[in-house]
This record gives C-alpha cells, sequence and structure tokens, in this order.
C-alpha cells in the first residue's frame, strides 16, 4: 500500500478528537462511579453515617461519620472489589460521644416524632419499625452518636411500647434513666400503662408523670339503695379514690360500697376533694337516693333519714360547700320527724300553716279545710311532706283547725298527740262552745288543751254601720247549712260567730234574718226550709248573747231569686241568708 508522503500532518486532528472525547466523557464516568459507591454504602448503613463521595478520575475520597470502624473497614474492601475505584481514600471522621446520651420520642395524634441520639448498632431501624408497628407515622431526626448506656435497646422498646397507651406522650431516655409522661388515651390504657411503668424491670430507673384521660363533663355520682353504696363516674387520682370509698364505707352505716368509679383528668377546679366529701357525707343523711358532682354543680335527691329535711342540707351546703361549687338541684323527700309537729297561727288577714304533713293528699286536705274555714282569712301554705305522722292526724287537724278558725286571731300547735290551741273567741258564747268542745271532738289517741280568752265588745254602731258591717261579712262567704236540712254546717261556725260579734255591737237596731233557697223543689216546702234556716241563726245569734227581741226570722223560700236559676252557680247565689238592719 503506497502512503501519502506526508500522512503525519493529519496526527493533529486526531489527538485533538481524542482530547475532547475524554474530556466529555470522565464526568460521566465519575458519576457513575460516586452513585455505585453511595449505593454500596447504603447498604451498609451501620458503616458511615451522612455519606459523602468524591470522585476525581478513579480516584475516591470517602467522608461522613464513621460509625463503627470493622463494618467500616469490610465496607472499604469490598469497595475496592466491586467498584472500578482505583484509589479509595478514607476521610471519615469518628463517631462523637453523647454527654449525657438523651432519645426523645413523642407523640401527637397518629404521628411520633425520633430526635436526639441513637446508638450505631441498628437502634435507629429498630425504633422505627417498633413504632411503625403501632401504627404510628414516624418523622426520625436523631443523630448517631456514641455512649449509649448498655440497658439503650430495652429501655427504648419499654419506652416506645408506652406510646400505644398515651396521647399525647413524651419519653426521655436521658443515659439510663426513662421519664414518660402524657395523657392516657382511656381508663384501660391509663390502669394498662401504670401496671406496666410498676412492673417496669428497670426499678428505680423509670419516672413516671402520666395522667388519666380527660373527661367533659366531669361528673361523680354516689347511690344508696338496699344496702349498698354504689360509687360511679371520674376521680383524678387512685388515693382519692381510696379515700371516697373509705367516706363511703363510714357514713354507710353498715352499708356495702360497690366501687365502678374510673380515673380521668378534667376536675373542676377548687377544692374538688372537699367538695366530694360534701356530697358523700350528705348521703349518708339519706335512707335511700342520689349524690352527684357534675364539674361545679351539686345534685342531691332522695329520701331523708329521720329527722333530716331537704332544708337541713342546705343549711350544711352553706356552711360546709367548698368557694366554686354550688348546689344545682336538691329534691330530697324529709325523713320521718320526731316529734311530729304541725302550726297554724292567725295573725290579720294571714293563717299561716307550717310543720309536717304525711303526703301530698293529706298536705291538699289540711290546706282545703283551712281555707273553707277561715272565710276571712287568706292562708298561707309552709307544710313539708315528711314521714312519721302519728295515726289519725289528718283528722286530729281538721278538727283543731275548724276550732281555730272560730277564734278572732290564735294559734294552733300539734307534737306528736298533744295539741294546744291559744286565742281569743268572738264572743263569750264561742269560746265557751271551744273550750268545752275541743278536746272531745280530737280521736282518741290525741290530747287537747285550750286556753281562751274573750275578746271585749267594740264600740256601738248605728244601723246604717251595723249594716254595712253584717253585710261585708255575707259577702265574704255565704251561711252553709247542712244539705236539705236546716241545720248550720260546722264550716260556717266562724261565720256566724263574726255575726254575733257584729250584732253585740247594734244594742239599738233590730235585725231581719231572711233566708232563701232556689226554685228546685216544691214551693211550700223550699218555703218551710227558708224558714227554719233563717230561724236556727236566729237561735245561734241569741245564744251569743243577743237580744232575741231584736233579731227577726223571715223565709222567703225561691219567691226572692237575685239571680236566673238557669245554672248550678245562679242556683248557689239564690240560696243565701240576708240580715236587714232596721
Amino acid at each position: 500500500m503506497h502512503l501519502p508522503k506526508k500522512w503525519w500532518i493529519g496526527l493533529p486532528v486526531l489527538f485533538g478528537l481524542g482530547y475532547f472525547a475524554q474530556g466529555a466523557l470522565t464526568p460521566r464516568l465519575e458519576d457513575d462511579l460516586r452513585a455505585a459507591i453511595l449505593l454500596r454504602v447504603a447498604q451498609s448503613p451501620d458503616a458511615i453515617d451522612r455519606p459523602e463521595v468524591r470522585v476525581s478520575g478513579r480516584d475516591v475520597v470517602l467522608a461522613g461519620i464513621s460509625l463503627s470502624r470493622d463494618v467500616k473497614a469490610s465496607l472499604l474492601t469490598s469497595l475496592g472489589v466491586e467498584t472500578p475505584a482505583r484509589r479509595i481514600i478514607d476521610a471519615t471522621q469518628p463517631l462523637s460521644r453523647a454527654t449525657p446520651f438523651v432519645l426523645r420520642l413523642e407523640r401527637r395524634g397518629g404521628k411520633a416524632m425520633i430526635s436526639g441520639n441513637v446508638p450505631p448498632t441498628g437502634a435507629r431501624e429498630r425504633l422505627r419499625a417498633e413504632i411503625a408497628a403501632l401504627g404510628l407515622e414516624v418523622s426520625d431526626s436523631a443523630a448517631y452518636a456514641d455512649g449509649a448506656p448498655q440497658s439503650f435497646p430495652d429501655l427504648a422498646s419499654f419506652a416506645v411500647r408506652r406510646l400505644a397507651e398515651l396521647d399525647p406522650a413524651t419519653t426521655t431516655m436521658t443515659d439510663a434513666t426513662l421519664t414518660v409522661s402524657g395523657e392516657a388515651r382511656s381508663a384501660a390504657d391509663y390502669d394498662k400503662a401504670l401496671a406496666a411503668l410498676k412492673a417496669s424491670p428497670f426499678e428505680s430507673a423509670v419516672r413516671v408523670d402520666v395522667s388519666p384521660p380527660r373527661v367533659s363533663p366531669y361528673v361523680f355520682s354516689a347511690a344508696s339503695r338496699d344496702g349498698v353504696i354504689s360509687l360511679s363516674g371520674h376521680l383524678p387520682s387512685d388515693d382519692l379514690r381510696k379515700q371516697v370509698i373509705a367516706m363511703a364505707a363510714s357514713v354507710g352505716a353498715g352499708a356495702a360500697v360497690s366501687d365502678a368509679t374510673e380515673l380521668g383528668a378534667g376536675a373542676p377546679e377548687g377544692d374538688f376533694a372537699g367538695a366530694l366529701a360534701f356530697a358523700v357525707g350528705e348521703l349518708g343523711k339519706l335512707s335511700q337516693g342520689k349524690v352527684a358532682v357534675s364539674d361545679g354543680k351539686i345534685i342531691i335527691e332522695g329520701q331523708g333519714r329521720q329527722n333530716i329535711l331537704g332544708e337541713t342540707i342546705r343549711a350544711d351546703a352553706k356552711a360546709r360547700l367548698p368557694s366554686g361549687f354550688e348546689i344545682a338541684r336538691l329534691d330530697v323527700m324529709a325523713g320521718p320527724m320526731t316529734p311530729y309537729v304541725f302550726s297554724a297561727q292567725r295573725a290579720g288577714g294571714d293563717v299561716t300553716l307550717t310543720g309536717y304533713a304525711p303526703d301530698e293528699a293529706v298536705r291538699n286536705r289540711l290546706v282545703e279545710t283551712a281555707r273553707r274555714n277561715f272565710f276571712d282569712a287568706k292562708v298561707v301554705d309552709r307544710l313539708i311532706i315528711a314521714k312519721g305522722a302519728p295515726q289519725n292526724f289528718a283528722e286530729a287537724t281538721d278538727h283543731s283547725l275548724a276550732a281555730l278558725a272560730r277564734l278572732d286571731e290564735g294559734k294552733l300547735a300539734i307534737s306528736d298527740s298533744n295539741i294546744s290551741l291559744a286565742g281569743v273567741a268572738r264572743h263569750q258564747s264561742a269560746r265557751a262552745e271551744i273550750a268545752a268542745s275541743f278536746a272531745d271532738t280530737l280521736p282518741q289517741s290525741f290530747r287537747g288543751e285550750a286556753q281562751l280568752s274573750t275578746r271585749i265588745v267594740g264600740s256601738p254602731l248605728d244601723a246604717s254601720q251595723c249594716g254595712a258591717a253584717l253585710s261585708e261579712l255575707l259577702a265574704k262567704s255565704p251561711i252553709v247549712f247542712v244539705s236539705d236540712d236546716s241545720g248550720i254546717a260546722a264550716e260556717s261556725a266562724p261565720l256566724v260567730d263574726a255575726i254575733a260579734a257584729t250584732a253585740l255591737r247594734c244594742p239599738g237596731a233590730t235585725l231581719e234574718i231572711a233566708a232563701h233557697t232556689d226554685n228546685v223543689g216544691i214551693a211550700e216546702v223550699n218555703l218551710g226550709r227558708s224558714k227554719r234556716r233563717a230561724q236556727a241563726v236566729v237561735e245561734r245569734l241569741a245564744k251569743a248573747g243577743v237580744d232575741p227581741f231584736r233579731i227577726i226570722a223571715v223565709g222567703y223560700g225561691g219567691e226572692r231569686p237575685i239571680a236566673s236559676n238557669d245554672s248550678d252557680e245562679n242556683r248557689a247565689r239564690n240560696r243565701r241568708v240576708e240580715i236587714v238592719v232596721k
């Protein structure tokens, strides 16, 4: 083959092409080598932390934190064999020592955070795996460090398990000491956490600041029934729970105590223990019932023991309930009372009933009896429902109220089976009748005593004044007669006494007692009945001391109605007694 004479002229061009080709290829080769080195380092996580790789041609500089001398040496050997590196320069730094060695694990909801220090022995991967097994998302910012205590693996695993029971939670390992704080997710988790912490194999190495789950509203209740006191709701600590159980046993008078309380955070501010002591103490005053503390409100309901009233408990609350707490509801039926008392006092235009009634039906009966007898007074009911009334209490009180109603002023007092009546009668005849019959009208088991005086007859009235005063009395209440008869009903005795007292002040007047009926029945029969009724009033006035020659009885039957007889109400208006002063 024949070569050109000047073939060497093309050599520079060839050398230039080769140079530029090599310059373009080298960065790519270095990148590939760097990636291969980093991949192999990642496969040995216990060798170097935060690795850095610098490549120049086929020369490699490996920097970072050396986690294990032996593992690193093995890694460097394998890099020389498994990669095309020509020379590997070890520029790693030794692992620093943490003093103290601190690992912190935190939980907030579904996330867990790792911070502080971890040893270079696979601890990081183990921690992350254990936390992930709890279903938590892991955020890891911990740094490798030397100086971990020998108990680190077990103590760290113990700390991770507490994250399953607490939320929020913080576990901090400082050298070989572990501090656990947080709030239990439930009462069961709280008990589980406490049991695990108490049974910890690390003895005094574990410090605990764990609170039960937060509860709202915060309620505690205690109920007494059938010889058992049942506790339920929440209490802030086990020590207080033991105190409450002891208090319940103390006030229960031999009752068994059943405890179903759970521990919970969120108790109301202030002296919560004092409020519990008050509530449980008041439960001891109930034969059966319930007390509850709901946040700062106290509820008490049930049946009182002997001589215990709702007002007894209200007075206790005023004296003993801690500041910040108040009675929200008090529904306590009075217990059996001894002595069993009732009183009625007439003063001015009021008749006030105080003391006890055995049930609502008897209470209503006594109030109605008073309203029916005290025609010219307002009845004020201050009775309390309470057990312990003596037999025939209602009948004895009925008779006693009827006697008091005949007095112008006075007081009735009942204590068990003893009854006293004191006051001023409207006239002498009434005083004598009341004093003579008072004890005899009572049930046999009751003893009655009357101490009465007579009101002095007032100043004389002229005819017009007398007529106005008598009309005013009859306007307050009609004179009631026994049905179909001419006898004056007992409930009208106070009215007739008042009429007699007024008539005694009218010495110069003649009184016509006019009785009327409705139109029901035979006219002649109604006429005779009206005459007999008028005469009955005349006789009562004469007995009271009114001059019988100044009293005239007249019966008109149904001849002079003041309303049409087309309704029960109008017929009742026509059945009346009128007094005409002449």
